[in-house]
């Protein structure tokens, strides 16, 4: 199960000082405001916002601390509500806020809470900043009992990207810690979210057990009031209906539509649908499971629920013998899935990316304003003094030179900043898209575009350190740039991913290129761990493809070298494979052979060239046995 679900446990994680339901009721006191929010703020979002903007009100009259917990409340109830804009203005507020707090456990809970704030509002680079800020003063400061929510929130992160092994080493950890240091405050939001990534790995009937001590918790303390206790009575019937024990799942879900929650949440109710239409399905009514689910409403929902609802609906199809449209369906989730990741990447950079362009734009307009004020004091100067009016000339003219000199150097600093990587020395993304752009724009001029990914890249960056894993980048980097001939063009395409671009070449150039480019990447590499032996994948195309050129037709060629690359990483690595296409093929434009080289190739319209080890490796995955 997936989707918003993880929503509700980072209210729990959320919510540190929450639980003191001792404190006397004294409705005019800002103090009782800002904890009468907080109790609210997952129950009755509305009312808690209202108690926030009220608290805010007060202007001046508030101390530091009671203007942050206000804009924690406001921030993470507008998140319940689905305002993200609102949402994230306030947590990066309180962030700013925050940083001005001496080194102490709330500073630590606060910038974790805006973390929240935003990780809620799907602002995962913000959140991530945050959640790596707080762990760190967390550990300076020896406050073990704060990393248990912030190992939670680390789990999640690592569940929405799949990496169900890494998160449950963080809930693991996070129990460990909570029954050493006999702090129970984070029980129920370890164990449901340990619940929700066993359920994700298709462990049921280990997610059962968590899952039940999860909502004992929620329905003793009445902690998250009715929306955590719908949350975890649907996910514990999702566990149960997995594991196959299914004498309480009708039970559970007639108590998940009994229970009244102040806000429409369209996640939970799409896990609530998604195990009644599974009764059905099970009853052997498919057709009716099927109808339930295309009466779902997808328009607010996000990629990962939209996988689950097309998961669901093939698996239906499959059991009514469609396999045909079952096929369709999951050839759409791996398309939708692909982009996801591609969206998740290319959110990362543009936010850095934007990030450093609003800080030099800033420090620019401070610089622009303060030579606006020198120049005016100066012009005012001349006036007053006309005797001196030659000298003061000179002077102005002698600085505007001197900012012109400073301007252009500052220019190519910056021009260098944003087209180079910075830990490479290579040209950047942003560059060779430029490059690949002009590259495209010659039918007659046969170029090649090469995608090289190093194996096993997150292996060095867990078993050495992200230290020794960069120095294996400027390692590669330097090999990639001193192996290049003249109008070679390379750069760091992204994270362990590197992009070359040869021109005026043949397909036998090309493969020979690349198998003399692997040959120098495996050897082996010194570090500040020992030497290692790091390998690496590379697929290509040729540039551009045949038909009719456009600046943007770049893109249907890095689909063919990716293609080929996944195909090399697939056959076990240190491999290269690639497409060469001389020739139009009829009815497969550019944009086809891009987007669907699967088909092409099994239908034999393309041909793929690859290495030794991988042409073996599919010789072998055909019939089983080795091929000389």
């Amino acid at each position: 199960m997936r989707g918003k679900w993880l929503w509700v446990a980072l209210a729990m994680a959320a919510q540190t000082y929450a639980s003191d339901s001792d404190r006397p009721t004294l409705p005019d006191t800002i103090d009782e405001r800002n904890a009468t929010c907080v109790k609210t703020e997952d129950a009755d979002p509305k009312r808690a916002v209202a108690l926030a903007e009220s608290v805010l009100e007060e202007g001046p009259t508030l101390t530091t601390m009671q203007r942050a917990e206000a804009l924690g409340c406001r921030g993470w109830s507008q998140a319940v509500l689905g305002r993200h804009d609102g949402a994230r203005r306030d947590g990066y507020a309180l962030a700013e806020l925050v940083s001005r707090f001496s080194a102490d456990a709330d500073r630590v809970r606060l910038t974790r809470r805006a973390g929240s704030i935003l990780h809620r509002s799907d602002d995962r680079v913000g959140a991530l900043d945050l959640y790596a800020d707080a762990v760190t003063d967390a550990e300076t400061q020896g406050l073990e009992a704060e990393r248990i929510p912030l190992l939670v929130n680390l789990g999640v992160l690592h569940w929405e990207f799949e990496e169900h092994q890494s998160a449950q080493i963080s809930y693991e950890r996070a129990l460990a810690l909570m029954e050493r240091l006999g702090d129970h405050r984070y029980e129920a939001s370890v164990r449901y979210n340990l619940g929700l990534n066993l359920i994700g790995q298709e462990r049921f009937a280990d997610a059962v057990p968590h899952l039940r001590r999860a909502l004992a918790l929620v329905r003793e303390s009445g902690m998250g009031g009715a929306m955590q206790e719908l949350s975890a009575t649907i996910l514990l019937a999702s566990a149960l209906q997995g594991a196959g024990d299914t004498t309480e799942v009708q039970a559970l879900v007639d108590r998940a539509n009994a229970i009244d929650v102040a806000v429409r949440d369209p996640y939970i109710e799409l896990q609530l649908t998604l195990v009644e239409l599974t009764q059905l399905a099970n009853a052997g009514d498919q057709v009716g499971a099927l109808a339930m689910l295309d009466a779902v409403e997808v328009g607010e929902l996000q990629e990962i629920q939209r996988w689950q609802i097309l998961s669901r609906r093939a698996e239906l199809l499959e059991r009514l013998g469609r396999y045909q449209q079952a096929t369709a369906v999951l050839r759409k989730i791996d398309t939708l899935r692909e982009d996801h990741l591609r969206h998740q990447n290319r959110e990362r950079l543009a936010a850095l990316d934007a990030r450093m362009r609003d800080r030099e734009q800033r420090l620019e307009l401070m610089r622009l304003q303060a030579n606006a004020d020198e120049l005016e004091r100066r012009a005012q100067a001349r006036e007053r003094l006309s005797w001196a009016s030659a000298v003061v000339a000179v002077l102005v003219l002698l600085f505007g030179f001197a900012v012109l000199l400073w301007q252009r150097r500052m220019n190519k600093r910056l021009y260098l900043a944003s087209h180079t990587d910075p830990l490479t020395g290579l040209a950047n993304r942003r560059e060779m898209r430029r490059r690949l752009g002009k590259l495209s724009l010659d039918p007659h001029q046969q170029n090649a575009v090469m995608l090289i990914d190093i194996d096993l890249f997150k292996c060095i960056n867990d078993e050495h350190g992200h230290d020794v894993g960069d120095q294996v980048l400027v390692v590669y980097g330097q090999r990639l740039r001193e192996t290049a001939k003249a109008g070679v063009g390379v750069a760091r395409w992204g994270g362990e991913e590197f992009l070359v671009t040869i021109p005026n070449c043949n397909a036998e150039q090309v493969a020979a290129s690349a198998q003399s480019l692997l040959v120098r990447l495996a050897q082996p590499i010194s570090t500040a761990a020992g030497t290692l032996q790091v390998g690496a994948s590379l697929g290509y195309a040729n540039l551009p493809l045949p038909g009719q050129p456009n600046p943007e037709s770049w893109h249907y060629s890095l689909q063919l070298a990716d293609n080929a690359l996944y195909l090399a990483k697939r056959s076990g690595r240190d491999a290269w494979a690639g497409y060469w296409i001389d020739a139009q093929i009829p009815e497969w434009p550019p944009e086809r052979l891009g987007g669907e080289c699967e088909l092409a190739r099994s239908l034999k319209l393309i041909t793929l060239r690859s290495s030794g080890s991988l042409r073996d490796a599919m010789a072998l995955a055909m019939d089983g046995k080795p091929h000389a």
